[in-house]
C-alpha cells in the first residue's frame, strides 16, 4: 500500500468500558496514526489517558439525549447512523465490528477489512438468552424481536460490503460462516503477555471479569460452595449482590480492585476458572501468561486458547459436577508453569500489530484475491450449466 492511500478506522460504540473490541481499535490507531477515526458514539471519560484528546468523528447519535448513558436504547438507529458516515474519500477502511460498524458504505474501488468480534449475539443465537437476562415481558420481547428481525436482515446484507473478514477465534469464524455465509481469516486479539508473571502457587482459584449471568460466575460459586475449596472473584456487575448472598465463606467476592491487586491474585493463584462461553476470552490468555492452568468450558474461544491437560483443563458440560471434577484433576496435576507461559506468547500484542499492519498495507491484494475467487466460482458455475445444457441437447438429438 502506497503512502498516499487514505485510511479510516471505524468502531462501534465506545461507551460501556475498554475491552477486547476497544483494544483492537486502539492497536489499529497506534499502527496507523495517520488514519481518520470514526465511532457511532463515544464516552471520553472511559478512554485511556493516551487517547483522551484524540480526534474521533461520531454519528448524530452522539448528540441525542443521555446518549452516553443509554446508548443501548439507540441501537435501532445505529444502522442508519453508521451508513450516514461519509467514507467516500478513503481507499482502505478497517472496521472493528460487534454491532454495526461493518455497515459503512465505501466507494467501489476501496477495500474494506472487517475485524469481527462476533456477529451481534443479542440479535442472533443469544436473542432469547439476552431477553431473559433483561427481564423482558411478553410484550417487550415481541417488540425487541420485531426490531431484531429488521436488523438481522440489514446485518446479512451489509456483510456483502466487506472485502475481507478477520475473526478473533475459530468459534467466531464459524458464526460468521453460519450467519453471513462468508469465510474469514483468524487473527487472535492482542494480549499484553508481559502484564502477569508467575510468582507462586497459592491455595485458591481465581476469577476475573464483569459479573453478568452468561459468563458462568454463578456456576463457579455453586461448584465451590459444594467442594469447599477456596475461590476468589474480582470484578463488579449486575450479578454481584446475588453471588455475594449465596457464596459460602470459602468463596470471596472482592468487587472492583486495582490493577496491582489483580496482578497479585493472578500471579499467586492455584489456577484460573472460566466456566462461560466467550467468542475469545482474553483473560484466559492473561492467566496463562502468568503460568496458571485455566479450567474452562470446552466451547467458544477456550478451544483456541487452552491445550487440554497441558495448559489447563477443558470440561464438557456446564454443571457443578463437571467443573468440580476438572478442579480436582487440576489439583492432582503437576503443571509446567514455564510451558504455560510460553504458550501464551503466541497471542502477544506485538504479533497482532505486525499481522494487522501487513494485512492493511496489502489490502488491495486481499480485494484481488476475493475477486478472483468470485470469478473462478462464477466461471465454474457457468461451465457446469453449459455442460449440463450440452448433455441435454445431445440426449434430445433424434437418431438418423
Amino acid at each position: 500500500m502506497t503512502a498516499d492511500k487514505k485510511i479510516a478506522i471505524v468502531s462501534d460504540q465506545i461507551c460501556g468500558g475498554v475491552g477486547g473490541a476497544e483494544s483492537i481499535v486502539f492497536n489499529a490507531i497506534d499502527t496507523f496514526p495517520q488514519a481518520d477515526i470514526y465511532a457511532t458514539i463515544i464516552n471520553r471519560d472511559i478512554l485511556p489517558a493516551k487517547y483522551k484528546n484524540l480526534h474521533i468523528d461520531t454519528t448524530f447519535i452522539q448528540n441525542l439525549p443521555c446518549a452516553k448513558k443509554i446508548y443501548k436504547a439507540y441501537f435501532p438507529l445505529m444502522p442508519l447512523a453508521v451508513e450516514y458516515l461519509n467514507m467516500q474519500k478513503y481507499d482502505v477502511v478497517f472496521s472493528s465490528h460487534h454491532s454495526v460498524a461493518k455497515g459503512i458504505i465505501t466507494k467501489p474501488e476501496a477495500t474494506h477489512i472487517c475485524y469481527c468480534h462476533s456477529p451481534a449475539r443479542y440479535i442472533w443465537d443469544l436473542f432469547w438468552t439476552y431477553s431473559d437476562l433483561n427481564g423482558f415481558n411478553s410484550f417487550s420481547r415481541l417488540g425487541v424481536a420485531a426490531v431484531s428481525q429488521f436488523i438481522r436482515t440489514w446485518d446479512v446484507i451489509t456483510a456483502n460490503r466487506v472485502d475481507h473478514f478477520l475473526a478473533n477465534s475459530n468459534y467466531t469464524a464459524l458464526r460468521i460462516k453460519k450467519f453471513y455465509n462468508r469465510d474469514s481469516e483468524i487473527l487472535f486479539p492482542p494480549v499484553n503477555t508481559d502484564k502477569f508473571n508467575y510468582e507462586s502457587t497459592g491455595d485458591y482459584y481465581f476469577m476475573l471479569g464483569r459479573l453478568v449471568a452468561y459468563k458462568g460466575f454463578e456456576l463457579a460459586v455453586d461448584a465451590f460452595n459444594e467442594s469447599g475449596k477456596k475461590l476468589v472473584i474480582a470484578g463488579s456487575g449486575a450479578e454481584f449482590d446475588k453471588l455475594k448472598a449465596k457464596a459460602k465463606p470459602n468463596v470471596q467476592l472482592l468487587g472492583r480492585i486495582s490493577d496491582e491487586e489483580v496482578k497479585k491474585h493472578m500471579n499467586n493463584c492455584r489456577g484460573f476458572v472460566f466456566p462461560g462461553k466467550e467468542d475469545f476470552g482474553i483473560v484466559m490468555v492473561e492467566a496463562q501468561s502468568a503460568g496458571k492452568p485455566v479450567i474452562a468450558f470446552n466451547g467458544g474461544g477456550a478451544q483456541d486458547i487452552v491445550i487440554d491437560r497441558q495448559t489447563g483443563i477443558l470440561f464438557n458440560s456446564q454443571t457443578t459436577q463437571d467443573l468440580n471434577k476438572a478442579i480436582e484433576e487440576c489439583d492432582a496435576t503437576s503443571w509446567d508453569h514455564n510451558l504455560i507461559s510460553e504458550h501464551a506468547k503466541q497471542y502477544d500484542v506485538s504479533l497482532f500489530n505486525a499481522r494487522l499492519e501487513f494485512i492493511l498495507k496489502n489490502a488491495d491484494q486481499f480485494k484481488m484475491q476475493n475477486s478472483l475467487k468470485e470469478y473462478v466460482h462464477d466461471s465454474s458455475h457457468k461451465l457446469s450449466e453449459l455442460a449440463g445444457k450440452v448433455n441435454v441437447e445431445k440426449v434430445a438429438e433424434p437418431r438418423t
